[in-house]
């Protein structure tokens, strides 16, 4: 039976608040294959682990004054305290974290920091890592400077004819939203050879479906539950 790998989607964020290094440390503990987190780049350079672009600054991320990650300097960063007194982590972190046991999937969500992500990279060269975005543009200006670098490509739309959008860029992964999956498209970009990763699926059951299509990877946001379903003890 073929078994896609199993990437904790943030961590494991049903269990800890997502990208942190709580939730990360989770899902390495949980057996994921690997781990997926979004990063933004600071006033002062730095790359932080954060979904959204703008932070909450009041204490435990309850609502009220909020700060754009990219004005804020890395001491500001730091003194800020998420829900549950979590800190804000910087990729070098979760890179020094997880180490070989798994790979991490780097989501860049913020324009111009493309440098700067590569220079991170560069200084774990013994960290599994890969690099995905919405804007196709980054992940192929980071491989430009860093060749070598596993890129994807982030879509939530069906692709009629995927080589429009495959080449000639060929990007090592199509990150496709679950439910525009089908076998077709996953043949078509196995047949250009790129692999494809299913976001953002929970469900054990399309999980096998998908898997008996050939999809490469499930990005979840329960990881112990999809490796149960493949993995029964």
């Amino acid at each position: 039976m073929h078994i896609p790998d199993i990437i904790a989607h943030r961590g494991s964020p049903r269990e800890c608040l997502e990208n942190t290094l709580a939730s990360f440390t989770r899902a390495v503990e949980q057996r994921a294959d690997g781990v997926e987190l979004d990063v933004h780049g600071s006033a002062d350079g730095h790359i932080v682990v954060h979904h959204d672009a703008i932070l909450p600054l009041a204490p435990g991320g309850s609502t009220g004054r909020t700060a754009a990650i990219r004005e804020l300097t890395l001491p500001e960063l730091r003194a800020v305290r998420l829900h549950g007194g979590q800190r804000v982590p910087l990729l070098e972190e979760v890179l020094e974290l997880v180490g070989t046991r798994a790979t991490v999937y780097v989501e860049v969500k913020a324009p111009h920091i493309e440098a700067a992500v590569a220079a991170v990279l560069d200084r774990h060269p013994t960290v599994r890592t890969a690099v995905h975005a919405f804007d196709h543009r980054i992940p192929v200006a980071i491989r430009s400077l860093r060749p070598g670098t596993a890129i994807g490509f982030l879509s939530d739309s069906y692709l009629i004819e995927p080589s429009g959008m495959l080449h000639p860029t060929a990007p090592d992964t199509l990150w496709q939203y679950t439910h525009l999956i089908d076998e077709a498209l996953v043949r078509a970009a196995h047949k250009r050879g790129v692999k494809v990763i299913a976001w953002t699926e929970n469900d054990p059951v399309r999980a096998h479906l998908l898997a008996s299509w050939g999809v490469d990877g499930l990005c979840t946001d329960v990881p112990a539950t999809i490796r149960a379903a493949f993995y029964p003890t």
